[in-house]
């Protein structure tokens, strides 16, 4: 725990108390997935620390959970297919390449 609080301290000069990826996907009810995806577009903030550790504030994450998320889905159908299309748009332009040229060929 005392490594825990040294690296809070050490965040940006952060001294609010921090939580992992996970901590907050189970105080959200949610899948880590979407946590993830709340942070790429901006409903919370977070911070790596050596690189790889995500680590969110406590108070960022009550407050999304507070907010109402019985009424506001905190990952929108049009975010995930904002980040499905970013992640996954080659495969959906190589399957289009494929079935263009598939017509072709049973064209000819």
């Amino acid at each position: 725990m005392a490594v825990r609080e040294s690296q809070d301290r050490q965040l940006g000069g952060y001294s609010k108390k921090l939580v992992t990826l996970e901590e907050a996907a189970r105080r959200l009810d949610l899948p880590a997935d979407d946590v993830e995806v709340m942070i790429r577009f901006g409903r919370l903030q977070a911070f790596r620390i050596g690189g790889s550790l995500v680590r969110l504030q406590v108070e960022d994450v009550e407050a999304i959970r507070l907010q109402g998320m019985k009424t506001v889905s905190p990952v929108s159908e049009q975010d995930r297919l904002a980040e499905f299309l970013y992640f996954k748009g080659f495969y959906v332009v190589a399957l289009l390449v494929v079935l263009t040229l598939i017509a072709i060929i049973l064209a000819l």
